[in-house]
């Protein structure tokens, strides 16, 4: 009887300070945000009107945030198919045996190991329609000057493809892990069998990469959704909110406009989203695992 009690002390005692530390950092935020989003927080007088859900029909009723939600799939979706698909390419062409391999591998990393907000501030100056060194490379090629950052099509199209040159060297060399792991037996055996290198990246790359492929855009998915940095550094959800996505708004709301009940209620929103993409994330992934 005492061996047993000093065993549940000593799980307590090794296992209570981790429990505390995830209720502390993860489980009071998120039933604080609930409480919050619930509420009218006046951070002047420092009052609280309960208002139900009133933040809520706000939100579903406001045309702008429509369009905000919208753009933030918009650019998630876009950007992890193009960060997978470039990904796994480079990861493939990293894989192969050349000289000066392992110099290649490092500069790919060089986009991803620069600071998002300062990759944003630099191709905010690269494409400023005075003196941006893009537009003037545009300019001198085309003899037309553009706008990219004034328009709200090209904005949006240059913030997706600065995400992309910025998340995919991660990608490629995640899935340089996968692919090394990879017998070499399989491919040298297709080959004999007279299939090519695209057969064999169709009937052998991708399948065993498929795993990976859904872990990596689920995490992705989840830390692009509450990213927002690049927006910040590049265009400050401009032009309008052309570029603005639901993270920053959440920042916006919280931190300079200290609206901490319409803040709280975007951030149920993007809780509630997050829930529903790690479920359908985690059933592919089980799916496709039960499948192999």
């Amino acid at each position: 009887m005492v061996s047993t009690k000093k065993r549940y002390l000593l799980f307590f005692v090794l296992v209570g300070p981790a429990v505390l530390l995830r209720l502390l950092t993860a489980v009071y935020p998120v039933l604080e945000t609930l409480y919050l989003s619930a509420f009218k927080v006046d951070m002047l007088t420092n009052t609280r009107q309960f208002v139900g859900l009133r933040n809520f029909s706000r939100i579903f009723a406001d045309p702008s945030s429509h369009d905000i939600m919208y753009f933030t799939l918009i650019f998630i979706l876009s950007s992890l198919a193009l960060q997978l698909l470039l990904g796994l390419g480079v990861a493939s062409m990293l894989n192969a045996k050349f000289r000066g391999r392992n110099l290649v591998r490092t500069i790919n990393l060089i986009p991803w190991a620069i600071p998002t907000i300062v990759a944003g501030l630099a191709f905010r100056w690269m494409l400023d329609d005075q003196y941006g060194l893009v537009t003037d490379w545009l300019l001198r090629l085309t003899g037309t000057k553009y706008e990219l950052l004034v328009n709200p099509l090209t904005a949006r199209l240059c913030v997706i493809l600065v995400n992309v040159w910025k998340n995919t060297p991660f990608m490629a060399v995640v899935l340089l892990a996968g692919l090394q792991s990879v017998p070499a037996e399989l491919y040298e055996a297709a080959r004999i069998d007279g299939a090519t290198r695209f057969q064999g990246f169709r009937h052998i790359t991708l399948p065993i990469s498929m795993s990976l492929l859904l872990t990596l855009g689920l995490f992705s998915f989840i830390w692009q959704l509450a990213s927002f940095d690049l927006m910040l550094g590049m265009t400050h959800g401009g032009p309008g909110l052309a570029t603005t996505v639901l993270s920053y708004t959440i920042f916006q709301q919280g931190m300079l406009w200290f609206n901490w009940g319409m803040a709280s209620a975007l951030g149920v929103i993007l809780i509630i989203v997050v829930a529903i993409v790690g479920i359908i994330g985690l059933a592919l992934f089980r799916h496709y695992d039960i499948a192999l």
